[in-house]
């Protein structure tokens, strides 16, 4: 009997959350995924032109190398100048072999290489020296290889044999001598090689020094390499990218109820890391301009008619373990052929097919996820009274952009029944 053997791939991470609240301000902001775009800039991060990538810093370096992972920084170039249209992405030599996107062999481009004090101070050099209206900083939070062990496990499969005929005496036949039992099988012991790569990318403005638009990306993959990872998450960037620029504004009635938003209570472990708050407050107000059809949203909470609150009761991220399986599968085991003669003494020639179970395993892998809960409130600004309020909560295999634009792409609904303007 032959035994086929998989594993099986899940992305992820884990993270516990403290019960500790506290308020952070909502920003104007906008978001798509783990991201986050500051629209208040002169020129937003979606109109830029000319982008600076610099090379990627690992944990430990004061600034990246682009002798470090010649290849890893040539592919992210590349990326951004294949999906990221309408802007020029210029890299260090030798980061690119297109000349047009290199900024190659120039003291004043290798200056900007060295560790700056203060943010404004790269940035007015980065400005000098290139003009450009902004410059990437990628970063490599967490590189490891994990072993996970899947134990040897008996289990009991479902097996079934059965023959088939063709062309026999009494034409096609199937599934003859049809039998069913159940067999002790044993699945191996397995290690499974888990790659886990976090990289947060950083996007600052070349007038003022200001981070204009950060990502992170937490990459999970069994049994890949670190090209394939790393391809990955800059395929996730450029995507992500693409997709703000693109990014439409909202569309409603001058005349209809307005809406703003008021500070969310943030769990402490969320609230701590800037990456976080950032993507809460980005997905905060985005999905209700995505998903608000009667209701207008407004900058300035002051001045709206209505505001949301709320808390983020959970921000977690985990992982799940799945034990080893084996199923079984029907395929064919050999054929037969033999020869027999109808009533008129003419030869034929019946095809006898035989098929057998074979057992397939599955070995033992954890699965990650990404978990939201809010309790959001909609609040009438002028009698200070609850509109109305609800908990919500989502998970999602990838992302934490994923599941609270989940969270708040179903509050939001909520609100448009409740106060939207009707067409």
């Amino acid at each position: 009997m032959m035994h086929k053997r998989s594993w099986k791939r899940r992305l992820g991470a884990v993270l516990s959350a403290a019960i500790l609240f506290f308020t952070v301000p909502a920003g104007l902001v906008a978001a798509e995924g783990n991201i986050w775009m500051d629209e208040n800039l002169e020129i937003p991060a979606s109109r830029y032109k000319k982008v600076v990538v610099f090379p990627i810093r690992y944990p430990g370096e004061m600034m990246g190398d682009y002798e470090h992972d010649p290849a890893y920084n040539t592919m992210l170039l590349k990326r951004l100048n294949k999906r990221g249209k309408g802007v020029n992405w210029f890299g260090f030599s030798p980061m690119l072999e297109e000349k047009s996107h290199i900024l190659r062999d120039n003291p004043k481009y290798e200056a900007l290489l060295k560790p700056f004090v203060k943010e404004k101070d790269r940035a007015d050099a980065v400005f000098d020296a290139t003009a450009a209206d902004g410059y990437l900083l990628p970063c490599v939070r967490w590189d490891h290889v994990r072993v996970d062990h899947s134990p040897a496990t008996w289990t009991m499969v479902r097996m079934e044999s059965y023959v088939d005929i063709k062309n026999g005496e009494h034409g096609n036949q199937y599934k003859l001598h049809h039998r069913t039992w159940y067999e002790n099988h044993r699945i191996p012991a397995h290690d499974s090689e888990l790659r886990m790569l976090d990289v947060d990318f950083s996007l600052i403005d070349s007038r003022t020094g200001r981070k204009s638009l950060t990502l992170v990306d937490y990459y999970r993959n069994y049994e890949c390499d670190k090209e394939h990872a790393f391809n990955q998450i800059f395929k996730n960037f450029a995507g992500d990218w693409s997709r703000q620029r693109n990014d439409k504004k909202q569309s409603v009635r001058a005349g209809a109820p307005t809406l703003g938003f008021r500070n969310l209570n943030l769990l402490e472990e969320a609230g701590n890391n800037e990456f976080s708050v950032k993507t809460i407050y980005y997905a905060y107000k985005d999905a209700a301009e995505d998903k608000l059809k009667g209701v207008r949203v407004v900058p300035d909470a002051d001045t709206a008619r209505y505001y949301v609150t709320g808390t983020i009761e959970s921000y977690q991220r985990g992982e799940t373990w799945h034990p080893p399986t084996a199923s079984s599968y029907t395929s064919l085991d050999h054929t037969d052929t033999y020869d027999w003669y109808d009533s008129d003494g003419k030869k034929h020639t019946a095809e006898k097919k035989y098929y057998r179970s074979e057992i397939s395993d599955s070995y033992g892998y954890y699965s990650f996820w990404y978990h939201v809960a809010a309790n959001l409130r909609l609040v009438d600004a002028i009698t200070g009274q609850t509109v109305f309020e609800n908990h919500y909560d989502a998970t999602d295999p990838d992302r934490f952009g994923n599941a609270l634009r989940s969270v708040f792409n179903g509050f939001y609904r909520d609100v448009d029944d409740q106060i939207g303007e009707k067409k």
